[in-house]
């Protein structure tokens, strides 16, 4: 009884010895990142108050331990006013709150470096599922099966689903992913590895974003060629990617596939060797090859309902631009985890 009631009172980890070894290794662990991080935080809150003004930082309550509220910091990457815009809602795209340097910020996860104050006041840990605002937990999450169980430890910087979702994934699925976190034993070997390794992949992804930025820069204004960007969302080429298409939702065998160019969160680009004729299909199957492991070849699959948008006649080819939405919220999570690639590892 005695030890059962000890480990009702751990806070933060998985199965740990004791609560003082946790946080040692959280208070350390942030302070030396703290060191190496400041000149990278001054610099991202002089960018965030040059360009998109006061607040520099963004706080709010989410849930930790046992659902017991906390203020969470990170820097300002939406409007002002954001939160009470969307409410018990999940950011989409179609809000469009999130600021130009936001999106940066977002995308790299470098909004997320003020929360290592919060890993210092013992809110939350380095490796834990990632809190949740109290209002989406009472309107999404509490209906979901065993959502519950990421109270049961302390939240974390870093988390599964964080790291191998997009930012919108189906809170259904992060959740199954997120659970994987809390049942295992917490060991510091898995620790270290897991923010060594969540440490390399924001730097490379912050170096790929920057370079992209900065081409994307030369092109719109003119040093590369005179262009003018008018696309609100950014389309992601795909390689060896094909779609599948049929007119009737109950038809079993699609029909023959033609090539998937490009896609984005609203519409996706397919380009056929012959016309398509009417009537238009409205049911699409996207295909994409991962490559070979153990020497099977790996697929990813989604499937979509959309309608033919815009029909284009090239010069060895017929291209359609074709509004999709996808049938489930795993198709959705499939989309946005192998079509267009916003996971971050």
């Amino acid at each position: 009884m005695i030890s059962e009631a000890f480990k009702s009172t751990v806070r933060g980890g998985y199965f740990h010895t004791t609560h003082v070894f946790n946080r040692i290794f959280n208070i350390v662990l942030a302070l030396i990142f703290l060191v190496i991080c400041a000149p990278l935080v001054g610099v991202i809150s002089l960018f965030v108050l040059m360009c998109d003004g006061r607040p520099v930082f963004y706080k709010g309550i989410r849930m930790g331990f046992h659902k017991k509220p906390f203020m969470m910091y990170k820097f300002r990457t939406l409007a002002p006013d954001a939160e009470q815009i969307i409410g018990a809602q999940l950011l989409a795209t179609k809000h469009k709150l999130v600021t130009p340097l936001g999106k940066f910020l977002r995308d790299t996860r470098l909004d997320e470096l003020p929360q290592l104050y919060n890993v210092l006041r013992g809110d939350i840990d380095f490796i834990g599922p990632r809190p949740e605002r109290p209002l989406i937990y009472d309107h999404i999450c509490s209906h979901i099966r065993d959502y519950d169980r990421r109270f049961e430890v302390n939240p974390g910087l870093i988390g599964y689903a964080q790291l191998f979702t997009p930012h919108n994934s189906p809170k259904r699925i992060r959740t199954l992913i997120d659970n994987k976190l809390v049942r295992r034993k917490q060991v510091l070997f898995w620790d270290v590895y897991a923010v060594l390794f969540t440490g390399f992949i924001v730097v490379k992804t912050t170096l790929i974003k920057m370079a992209s930025g900065v081409y994307h820069l030369l092109r719109t204004r003119g040093v590369f060629r005179v262009y003018h960007e008018k696309r609100e969302l950014e389309r992601i080429r795909q390689e060896g990617a094909r779609v599948y298409f049929w007119q009737d939702a109950f038809l079993s065998h699609p029909l023959e596939g033609v090539e998937l160019v490009d896609i984005n969160e609203e519409a996706f680009l397919m380009s056929s060797s012959t016309p398509l004729v009417e009537p238009w299909p409205r049911f699409f199957k996207l295909e994409i090859s991962l490559g070979r492991r153990h020497g099977r070849l790996r697929r990813k699959r989604c499937r979509c309902e959309g309608e033919m948008y815009r029909e284009i006649k090239g010069e060895d080819a017929f291209l359609y631009v074709v509004r999709y939405k996808p049938v489930s919220p795993l198709n959705y999570y499939m989309v946005h985890q192998y079509f267009l690639r916003e996971s971050i590892a």
